[in-house]
């Protein structure tokens, strides 16, 4: 019964006479009535700071073990190509629907639920919050990060607290929404506001003026994400981004940092290494870092005392043809030992093979026996699980994780950092958009040292690594004036983009597949080789075009039941729900 039946049942009842008595008893009752029917422990202005609710989330948002796991390391890495052969159903492309669904109910019901009630607690309140705006920003990354994956997903209308089904709304008006919102976010952040409670925001301990630069910054990315798509769109925005201030040092950037409080202590991140043993290097990333900067291969290697007796530049024997894509320059051979000369960020990014990590002596491959101990070389993206069985292609006997990545390293999470907002700089600067200072090479030089740098790199060597002209498999180089006059396919693989790409795609490793997955698809860049024999069905050719590479990831299956009639408008609007669908800025 509401209040206004309660007022009618009163009035009907009640004599003149008892008025004034009745009118005394109904406000009692209303009272009464609103205070039994209102929760104590209700999230309001009065009761809850946004931050309470926010924290959780920057846990939740960079993925718990498993859905790191399932999501980052095996959906977009894998398609991204830093690791390969690694047995599942996205190893040929295919989406994953389990771990697809616990990803996006997680987004939706928790992440997003958790940050639009932040705000909305934040904007009813009285307080100036810096927390609603901080909410506003991550949100952008978190629904950044699944758009990209999906393409259309429900976004304004989103855990918006009423219960309904939400409509999926179109890539481009996210894009142009979560854009608009970095630039008002950025600009409500102040000092003047009052303080964030204490431990609260472990991301940037309450320094605004590092959350406004990662606003500016994570604006940037997304506007140059959108350059294929809408050129207008990508150069208003990262020009004012660049103007209202991105990072201007590694200090600034955006890590989350880890800790046994994430629930697997400090390894959380590459849960996937320790629990299966897995993460081996793509021959993709093999032929680019091979050669790459002619700086010879570290012996001892990362993370180990013992100098080791390599072989160098084994031409290799013969495969059978059949497993592999015959794109790949390498294909069909089985190296021993190491490349002479590679990127030095190579042998940190990946171990040498070892006793250790499952390698030896006496292993017979093709009638051969070899010694599969001190090698590094990758496998090829996409094997048909028959083939990735078979010993050339065991994870045991290929490059692997690094030690300094899976062993408590150095850095958190990394969710934007300096060097991919010099390599974005970079990219600006050669499509001539205003970049306050600086030139397309000096933004690619200054990337690279600083990717060098956040490695562990000997700086010694990041000059003469610069200056090179040493080509890799491709034919591309790191000297900016240089070009080799090579191509793949047709395309050129040393020009100034080419470079560019390549370099942030190497930066960006462990944690940036999402972007470099991103980039791939944008540019067709850097030179990816597309998934060997294994293909599913639905990727018709092998050419190495665009299309042979994974577009999207489709839809949760349990959407068709749950959300059917949004879900229907969103497939008829993108053409399709298949991983062959390009999403909006996929140009």
């Amino acid at each position: 019964m509401n209040m206004k039946t309660i007022r009618t049942s009163i009035l009907t009842l009640a004599t003149a006479t008892a008025l004034v008595a009745g009118a005394a008893f109904l406000y009692s009752c209303t009272k009464d009535f609103q205070s039994l029917n209102t929760n104590p422990n209700a999230a309001t202005p009065e009761n809850v700071q946004p931050s309470f609710l926010i924290t959780g989330v920057f846990n939740q948002s960079i993925l718990d073990p498993g859905m790191h796991e399932r999501i980052t390391q095996l959906t977009n890495d894998v398609y991204a190509q830093y690791y390969a052969n690694e047995g599942f159903s996205t190893q040929t492309g295919v989406t994953n629907n389990e771990w697809i669904t616990e990803y996006y109910n997680n987004y939706h019901n928790s992440m997003v639920a958790s940050l639009n009630m932040a705000i909305r607690i934040g904007t009813a309140g009285s307080r100036p919050y810096n927390e609603t705006q901080i909410a506003r920003i991550w949100r952008v990354w978190v629904y950044a990060r699944a758009t990209d994956v999906f393409g259309d997903i429900p976004y304004f209308q989103a855990a918006d607290g009423t219960g309904n089904n939400p409509p999926y709304d179109s890539q481009q008006l996210i894009y142009q929404d979560m854009l608009k919102e970095l630039k008002e976010a950025s600009a409500l952040l102040s000092t003047n506001n009052l303080p964030q409670l204490a431990g609260q925001d472990y991301v940037y301990n309450d320094d605004i003026a590092k959350w406004k630069k990662f606003a500016n910054s994570l604006r940037l990315r997304l506007a140059m994400r959108v350059s294929q798509a809408d050129p207008s769109l990508s150069k208003t925005n990262a020009e004012e981004a660049i103007a209202a201030g991105v990072f201007t040092g590694p200090e600034q950037a955006c890590i989350v940092p880890r800790g046994p409080g994430f629930g697997w202590g400090y390894d959380y991140q590459y849960t996937y290494y320790y629990g299966w043993g897995a993460e081996s290097m793509s021959r993709s990333m093999e032929n680019l870092l091979t050669g790459l900067g002619g700086q010879a291969f570290p012996n001892p290697p990362p993370g180990s005392d013992s100098t080791l007796a390599y072989t160098y530049d084994d031409p290799g024997f013969s495969l059978p043809d059949g497993d592999e894509n015959t794109l790949d320059p390498n294909a069909n051979k089985f190296k021993i030992g190491v490349p002479s000369k590679v990127d030095p960020r190579g042998p940190v990014y990946y171990n040498v093979t070892s006793t250790t990590s499952g390698a030896a002596s006496g292993i017979t491959i093709q009638g051969n026996t070899v010694d599969t101990r001190f090698r590094w070389h990758g496998v090829p993206a996409g094997l048909a699980q028959s083939a990735g069985a078979k010993p050339q292609y065991n994870v045991f006997n290929t490059a692997r994780l690094g030690k300094d990545f899976a062993s408590n390293p150095t850095h958190g999470y990394e969710v934007l950092t300096y060097h991919e907002v010099c390599f974005l700089l970079a990219e600006a600067a050669q499509r001539n958009y205003s970049v306050g200072g600086g030139t397309a090479q000096s933004w690619y030089e200054t990337g690279i040292a600083a990717s060098m740098k956040w490695n562990g790199v000997d700086p010694a060597i990041i000059a003469n690594y610069t200056a090179s002209t040493a080509e890799n498999t491709y034919g591309t180089t790191v000297a900016f004036a240089n070009n080799s006059g090579k191509s793949w396919l047709g395309n050129p693989v040393d020009n100034a983009m080419s470079k560019i790409i390549t370099q942030k795609y190497i930066a960006l490793f462990p944690d940036g597949g999402w972007e470099a997955w991103a980039d791939h698809r944008r540019l067709h860049l850097p030179v990816l080789i597309p998934f060997a024999k294994g293909l599913d069905s639905r990727y018709s050719t092998h050419d190495g075009g665009p299309d042979n590479f994974t577009k999207r990831v489709t839809y949760p299956a349990i959407e068709q039941l749950n959300n059917l009639n949004y879900y229907n408008q969103a497939v008829a609007r993108q053409g399709a729900d298949m991983e062959t669908t390009a999403v909006w800025w996929d140009k």
